[in-house]
């Protein structure tokens, strides 16, 4: 146990509390117990002296007014002495001397000799021990709202610990707790950006291994196919066709795998955005009924990667003709912005607005046969990596999407 708490923050911090509430609660009795005691001894003096000043006066058969024993502190007690009464303390013989009695919590003297005799009723309050009981509860009530502050500010560290365990179990649930202290609200930030980060990496390499299997299959089903034939010229070239089509896709994959993770550095060169876009479009063996109108881009720059940046325009330009009824683009430079447009029908995706989840429902259109939005994926994310600002719009059948620097 004690080990455990040794290895607990929120041990060691309760059971500081339990130990001062120990000190505080010995610390309340000592005082108590000598307080009562002081006053004991005190009362026991003032009855002693009280006796010896009133015998005299008894001798002499006067009974002193309530007035004269004000200095005293006491007043005539002139109803019978109940059967009950509790003896506290006697002093003399049966002809003179006094008694001490309690009754219903009051303290009756009791001062007699052959002559007269007296009762006098103590109204003496002892107000130190009600100082010392005040004193501790007050002491224990600080520490009950100290315990419970710090109960409200731990608390935050025990869901995040329940949090981290069912991490552990694959939970990627995020983050939610109700506070107003800054540290505690950029604690939630930056564990809901990580389940974040971690969904997206997840969801990610699961695409990619989805696509990269997806890709291949076709090429490596003609390799197959091709093997089976008699050899000759035409199928070994054939089959370096497969083998160049297979190479070209890893080399795809390879720029792209640093997209996942966010690595590596992002060139800030500039570069000729006409000439990016002609090697995009050569890349797409664009078909003969389909046809790319470039107006305004002759001398206009983009600044990044320049493999990356192919990549993104050979997959806008390909989308937007293999959806368009018409198989026609439009590509517009001005003043800073791309805008590619086209008719056609309306992306599953805003890709405008964040996008935790990139897995398409089969009710959505465009679904490729992965199951995934990977082509847009592409897009969105090496224009937001170069730090472009990606806007789509569509109204009446007509796609458009800008790239803003």
């Amino acid at each position: 146990m004690w080990s455990s708490i040794k290895r607990s923050l929120i041990g060691q911090i309760r059971l500081l509390f339990l130990l001062s509430l120990i000190v505080i609660v010995s610390l309340w009795g000592f005082f108590y117990l000598r307080q009562k005691h002081l006053q004991e001894e005190h009362d026991m003096a003032r009855y002693f002296s009280i006796a010896s000043s009133l015998q005299p006066m008894l001798l002499q058969s006067y009974l002193p007014k309530d007035e004269e024993l004000q200095d005293y502190n006491m007043k005539i007690y002139t109803q019978p002495l109940a059967t009950n009464a509790k003896k506290l303390y006697h002093k003399g013989d049966d002809l003179k001397g006094f008694s001490l009695f309690e009754v219903e919590g009051k303290r009756i003297v009791y001062v007699y000799n052959p002559i007269s005799k007296i009762y006098l009723e103590d109204l003496d309050a002892d107000y130190t021990l009600g100082l010392i009981h005040t004193i501790f509860l007050a002491l224990l009530g600080i520490q009950a709202i100290l315990f419970l502050a710090s109960q409200t500010l731990l608390r935050p560290i025990l869901v995040l610990e329940k949090k981290f365990r069912a991490l552990q179990l694959g939970e990627l649930s995020t983050l939610s707790i109700d506070s107003s202290y800054q540290e505690i609200q950029q604690i939630e930030i930056a564990y809901n950006q990580a389940i974040d980060y971690i969904h997206y990496l997840l969801q990610t390499r699961e695409m990619f291994n989805k696509i990269l299997m997806h890709e291949l299959k076709t090429p490596l089903a003609k390799g197959m196919f091709y093997l089976k034939n008699e050899p000759s010229n035409q199928s070994h070239a054939d089959i370096k066709k497969v083998f160049d089509t297979i190479n070209t896709q890893l080399n795809t994959f390879r720029s792209l795998e640093g997209l996942i993770a966010h690595k590596g550095d992002i060139s800030t060169e500039e570069h000729l955005l006409s000439a990016l876009l002609e090697e995009a479009i050569h890349t797409l063996h664009v078909k003969a009924n389909e046809t790319i109108e470039i107006q305004g881009c002759e001398e206009g720059m983009i600044r990044g990667d320049r493999a990356l940046w192919e990549i993104c325009f050979k997959n806008i330009i390909d989308n937007a003709l293999r959806y368009s009824p018409n198989h026609h683009v439009n590509i517009t430079c001005s003043e800073g912005v791309i805008l590619f447009s086209n008719e056609g029908e309306a992306l599953p995706l805003d890709i405008s607005a964040p996008i935790r989840d990139w897995k398409m429902q089969s009710t959505q259109k465009h679904k490729s046969s992965s199951g995934y939005g990977f082509g847009l994926f592409i897009i969105k994310n090496i224009v937001e990596l170069h730090g472009y600002t990606l806007e789509y719009r569509y109204e009446k059948h007509l796609l458009t999407l800008a790239l803003h620097s």
